[in-house]
């Protein structure tokens, strides 16, 4: 059973929550605490997936039409407008499913932290996956704009550091605190090369 916690404002001295962390037996998850459902979220989803149907639609009913306009510049036409109206009724239906509440699981079971996107069924898609292994470090950044905190991890890679949490300073150190037990140290990780290297037997055969 998943277990929920509310991280509230305590250095601002409100108890509105901002972050929800969701225990489960794999990991955690984060995600807003205002994810209740809201009608213009329905009313939002439902108005792309008709949409998107009625652009499916109108991409081959067109082709219902008698054979004799099959020719010439009409036919390409034809062509040209299925391919518009199928492409962009398949994004309107894409759109519908992915939702728009995001939530970032931290999976210690597959090694990897997903960013996922819910619709207001609950329904989530996987927008990207990065490798435990390949985060050697988590910062924390303030904005100067809002003043709110955020919580970035780093890439053994180089690339720009993604931000998998956003609050006040004290939401973000206990966020920050987690990830420590999740992410092994750049200095834990030379130690281990390094051990691993004295560690390797050398086989006098091949020297010979």
């Amino acid at each position: 059973m998943n277990a929920i916690s509310r991280i509230s404002r305590s250095l601002s001295g409100s108890e509105d929550p901002l972050l929800e962390q969701i225990e489960t037996p794999w990991g955690f998850r984060l995600r807003p605490a205002d994810m209740e459902e809201k009608a213009s979220d329905l009313v939002i989803e439902w108005s792309l997936t008709l949409l998107g149907f009625a652009l499916l639609l109108g991409a081959f009913a067109q082709w219902l039409l008698p054979g004799s306009l099959y020719a010439g510049d009409t036919l390409m036409v034809k062509l040209v407008l299925t391919c518009v109206l199928g492409v962009l009724g398949g994004l309107a239906l894409s759109v519908s499913a992915r939702g728009f509440r995001p939530e970032v699981q931290v999976d210690r079971v597959r090694h990897e932290i997903r960013f996922v996107s819910r619709n207001p069924r609950g329904r989530g898609q996987v927008l990207a996956t990065v490798d435990i292994d390949q985060i050697i470090g988590v910062g924390i950044t303030r904005s100067l704009a809002t003043g709110d905190c955020h919580c970035l991890i780093y890439l053994i890679d180089g690339q720009k550091p993604l931000r998998i949490a956003t609050g006040t300073e004290s939401e973000i150190r206990t966020i920050r605190e987690k990830m420590d037990n999740y992410v092994t140290p750049p200095h834990e990780r030379l130690a281990a090369k390094m051990a691993a290297r004295r560690a390797k037997p050398s086989n006098p055969a091949s020297a010979a």
